[in-house]
């Protein structure tokens, strides 16, 4: 995806909007329309760029710890992608995410993902356990599959709550999750750049601070 000229003027117009806590849609919907974004480039928009008190509050709950919660499904999509070759964008709360909108879901695929997401974090020597969605079509088998590899995981019918409420560091890149988390962890971002993936660091970043 290149990033046009016009994502930049489009950057500072929203994070303008967002800082004076205007809502999402509106900051959105007045962007897309006087740059003419694509729906692509208004998702990176969504999905990347945060009012600064928002920024903040997130960089204020990093933390390290040896036991943490994985939020299965949106870490091992956002892995799926870098690993097909899609781009992985550097958003300016400092963790990574793609705009591959959830396309692989196949369970085997996920498996694999999860397994090295949980391999990274024994290489850490940290604890782990993975928390999957039990709405989401085969989380059960998926489940079933990683604890046959002595791999602690669990389904529950509502994941993301589950893990905002664990009390543990949590181990996510969804914005909501780690916006109401306690404690969380950006140590994803250490395996996306360890294996020279296709990272993208938009306008937002602007000092050799804010790239990791």
């Amino acid at each position: 995806m290149k990033l046009r000229d016009e994502i930049r003027d489009a950057f500072i117009d929203y994070k303008y909007f967002l800082n004076r806590n205007y809502s999402r849609k509106i900051a959105l919907d007045a962007v897309t329309t006087r740059y003419n974004l694509t729906k692509l480039e208004r998702l990176l928009l969504y999905r990347c760029v945060h009012s600064d008190y928002e920024i903040e509050t997130i960089r204020r709950k990093i933390s390290y710890e040896r036991e943490v919660v994985i939020d299965g499904y949106n870490l091992a999509l956002t892995l799926l992608s870098a690993i097909n070759g899609e781009e992985i964008f550097l958003c300016d709360d400092g963790f990574f995410r793609d705009l591959g909108l959830g396309k692989y879901k196949n369970s085997n695929f996920i498996i694999d993902a999860l397994i090295i997401i949980s391999e990274y974090c024994e290489k850490l020597n940290l604890t782990c356990e993975i928390i999957l969605d039990s709405q989401i079509s085969k989380s059960g088998e998926i489940a079933s599959e990683l604890r046959k590899k002595n791999i602690r995981a669990k389904t529950v019918n509502k994941a993301d709550k589950e893990v905002i409420l664990s009390n543990k560091i949590i181990y996510s890149n969804d914005f909501l999750v780690l916006y109401k988390s306690q404690r969380i962890t950006n140590i994803f971002n250490e395996l996306l750049i360890e294996n020279d993936f296709k990272i993208i660091r938009g306008p937002w970043i602007v000092s050799a601070e804010e790239k990791l």
